[in-house]
Protein backbone atom coordinates (compact mmCIF):
# COMPACT_ATOMS: atom_id res chain seq x y z
CA UNK A 1 0.00 0.00 0.00
CA UNK A 2 2.86 2.40 0.83
CA UNK A 3 4.42 1.73 -2.58
CA UNK A 4 1.17 2.63 -4.34
CA UNK A 5 0.88 5.88 -2.39
CA UNK A 6 4.51 6.73 -3.17
CA UNK A 7 4.00 6.05 -6.90
CA UNK A 8 0.83 8.17 -6.94
CA UNK A 9 2.61 10.98 -5.08
CA UNK A 10 5.52 10.92 -7.55
CA UNK A 11 3.10 10.86 -10.48
CA UNK A 12 1.16 13.84 -9.15
CA UNK A 13 4.39 15.81 -8.56
CA UNK A 14 5.54 14.99 -12.09
CA UNK A 15 2.15 15.96 -13.53
CA UNK A 16 2.03 19.18 -11.52
CA UNK A 17 5.48 20.32 -12.64
CA UNK A 18 4.64 19.67 -16.29
CA UNK A 19 1.29 21.43 -15.92
CA UNK A 20 2.99 24.68 -14.87
CA UNK A 21 4.07 25.39 -18.45
CA UNK A 22 1.46 27.05 -20.61
CA UNK A 23 1.47 27.72 -24.35
CA UNK A 24 -0.34 30.69 -25.84
CA UNK A 25 -0.84 31.21 -29.56
CA UNK A 26 -1.29 34.88 -30.44
CA UNK A 27 -1.38 37.15 -33.45
CA UNK A 28 1.25 39.28 -31.70
CA UNK A 29 2.82 39.97 -28.30
CA UNK A 30 4.22 43.07 -26.65
CA UNK A 31 7.66 43.33 -25.03
CA UNK A 32 6.24 42.15 -21.69
CA UNK A 33 4.92 38.93 -23.22
CA UNK A 34 1.29 40.04 -23.19
CA UNK A 35 -0.63 38.13 -25.82
CA UNK A 36 -2.78 39.97 -28.37
CA UNK A 37 -5.67 38.06 -29.97
CA UNK A 38 -5.03 34.77 -28.17
CA UNK A 39 -6.65 31.62 -29.56
CA UNK A 40 -6.41 28.08 -30.83
CA UNK A 41 -7.86 28.77 -34.28
CA UNK A 42 -6.65 31.40 -36.72
CA UNK A 43 -7.52 32.36 -40.30
CA UNK A 44 -5.14 31.51 -43.13
CA UNK A 45 -3.77 34.76 -44.56
CA UNK A 46 -2.63 33.56 -47.94
CA UNK A 47 1.07 33.13 -48.61
CA UNK A 48 1.89 32.47 -44.97
CA UNK A 49 0.34 33.01 -41.57
CA UNK A 50 2.49 34.39 -38.77
CA UNK A 51 1.71 33.60 -35.13
CA UNK A 52 3.54 34.31 -31.92
CA UNK A 53 4.00 31.46 -29.45
CA UNK A 54 4.45 32.38 -25.80
CA UNK A 55 5.71 29.72 -23.40
CA UNK A 56 4.96 30.69 -19.81
CA UNK A 57 5.64 29.19 -16.42
CA UNK A 58 4.20 30.11 -13.03
CA UNK A 59 7.73 29.95 -11.63
CA UNK A 60 10.90 30.57 -13.64
CA UNK A 61 11.45 28.82 -16.96
CA UNK A 62 14.73 27.54 -15.54
CA UNK A 63 16.29 26.89 -18.96
CA UNK A 64 18.56 28.79 -21.32
CA UNK A 65 17.25 27.12 -24.49
CA UNK A 66 13.97 25.60 -25.66
CA UNK A 67 13.47 23.27 -28.59
CA UNK A 68 10.15 23.39 -30.43
CA UNK A 69 8.93 20.49 -32.54
CA UNK A 70 6.09 21.49 -34.86
CA UNK A 71 3.98 18.65 -36.27
CA UNK A 72 1.39 18.79 -39.04
CA UNK A 73 -1.36 16.59 -37.59
CA UNK A 74 -3.88 14.38 -39.35
CA UNK A 75 -5.65 13.83 -35.99
CA UNK A 76 -4.80 14.22 -32.26
CA UNK A 77 -2.35 11.30 -32.35
CA UNK A 78 -0.83 11.11 -35.83
CA UNK A 79 1.34 13.74 -37.44
CA UNK A 80 4.46 14.45 -39.43
CA UNK A 81 7.33 16.65 -38.37
CA UNK A 82 6.77 20.03 -40.02
CA UNK A 83 9.59 22.10 -38.48
CA UNK A 84 12.16 22.19 -35.69
CA UNK A 85 12.72 25.55 -34.02
CA UNK A 86 14.80 26.86 -31.13
CA UNK A 87 14.60 29.68 -28.66
CA UNK A 88 18.14 30.51 -27.54
CA UNK A 89 19.60 32.87 -24.97
CA UNK A 90 16.76 32.58 -22.47
CA UNK A 91 17.56 34.02 -19.06
CA UNK A 92 17.11 31.17 -16.53
CA UNK A 93 14.97 33.38 -14.29
CA UNK A 94 12.63 34.40 -17.15
CA UNK A 95 8.93 33.72 -16.68
CA UNK A 96 8.22 33.46 -20.41
CA UNK A 97 9.80 32.99 -23.83
CA UNK A 98 8.47 34.20 -27.18
CA UNK A 99 8.89 32.73 -30.67
CA UNK A 100 7.41 33.83 -34.00
CA UNK A 101 6.14 30.91 -36.05
CA UNK A 102 5.24 30.84 -39.73
CA UNK A 103 2.68 28.50 -41.23
CA UNK A 104 2.85 28.01 -44.98
CA UNK A 105 -0.39 26.10 -45.38
CA UNK A 106 -3.67 25.72 -43.51
CA UNK A 107 -3.95 22.74 -41.19
CA UNK A 108 -4.00 21.31 -37.71
CA UNK A 109 -0.67 21.57 -35.87
CA UNK A 110 0.88 20.38 -32.62
CA UNK A 111 3.79 22.14 -30.91
CA UNK A 112 5.93 20.11 -28.51
CA UNK A 113 8.18 22.16 -26.19
CA UNK A 114 11.37 20.48 -25.01
CA UNK A 115 14.13 21.68 -22.72
CA UNK A 116 17.82 21.64 -23.69
CA UNK A 117 17.99 17.96 -22.64
CA UNK A 118 15.04 17.13 -24.92
CA UNK A 119 12.71 16.53 -21.96
CA UNK A 120 9.10 17.36 -22.81
CA UNK A 121 7.80 20.40 -20.93
CA UNK A 122 4.47 21.03 -22.63
CA UNK A 123 2.54 20.82 -25.88
CA UNK A 124 -0.34 22.56 -27.55
CA UNK A 125 -2.48 22.49 -30.68
CA UNK A 126 -3.36 25.23 -33.13
CA UNK A 127 -5.55 25.21 -36.24
CA UNK A 128 -5.03 27.43 -39.27
CA UNK A 129 -8.29 27.53 -41.21
CA UNK A 130 -8.46 28.01 -44.97
CA UNK A 131 -10.44 31.09 -46.03
CA UNK A 132 -12.94 28.90 -47.88
CA UNK A 133 -13.87 26.94 -44.71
Amino acid sequence: MKKIILVLALFSISFYSKAEYELLFCTNADSLGNCKSKGETFAWKGDKTELTLIIMNKEKLGVTKLNLMLFSMSNDREGKLYAELEINKIKPDALFAVKKMYFYKPGYYRVEVLDENHKSLSNGYVTILDRSE
